[in-house]
């Protein structure tokens, strides 16, 4: 899988210390190969990596990462590909234009969980939309992480959603670079 063109994401939260900000290392697989992971790519647990030293144990701390799909819900828990601090690049360490960096097949990466409290605010760069959002205020997840943009947001109990807020172009040093879009993670509540 190679990376997707203008693939971002940031989580615009700030109060972290009372698990805001949730992150977990997880390596990105398409069936049972690793693969490149463009960043803000919505992904899913799999199953724990074995250890890379001692046979048959798990590393109880890094996860195979799979995409999520439209049928993911709220049972599932959802994370994004975030690479937003990441100075690493094909096992290089890069000094400057990190933005939208995805981790390429086979390494670690970081995966940010997404809250769907609908209080959380994410940024996420416009590649991470499987099409222009035109006038449409909600995303939901599509095939392959991606987000899709909607007219209405979801009726179902439990389905997931993302209403947009705002748009601009990330500044990356001195420049503008490419457009991002903030959402605001919201899940269909469930009667009881």
């Amino acid at each position: 899988m190679s990376f997707l063109a203008n693939t971002a994401f940031e989580p615009k939260v700030t109060n972290n210390r009372f698990d805001d900000l949730c992150n977990v290392a997880g390596v990105f697989y398409v069936d049972s190969a690793v693969a490149d992971c463009s960043a803000g790519i919505l992904v899913v647990r799999d199953a724990l990596l074995p250890d890379q030293v001692f046979a048959d144990i798990n590393n109880l701390n890094t996860w195979k990462m799979k995409a999520a799909t439209a049928t993911t819900n709220m049972n599932d828990v959802v994370y994004a590909c975030n690479t937003h601090d990441s100075q690493k690049l094909d096992g290089y360490y890069v000094g400057h234009r990190t933005l939208g960096l995805g981790i390429p097949a086979g390494e670690i990466g970081v995966y940010t969980k997404i809250y769907f409290e609908g209080d959380k605010i994410y940024r996420f760069g416009v590649g991470n939309f499987t099409t222009a959002i035109g006038d449409n205020e909600y995303a939901t997840i599509g095939a392959n992480g991606q987000l899709v943009p909607a007219a209405a947001a979801p009726t179902d109990a439990g389905s997931l959603y993302f209403k947009i807020l705002a748009t601009g172009n990330f500044r990356e040093g001195s420049s503008q670079s490419f457009g991002y879009v903030d959402v605001l993670a919201c899940r269909v509540a469930v009667a009881g």
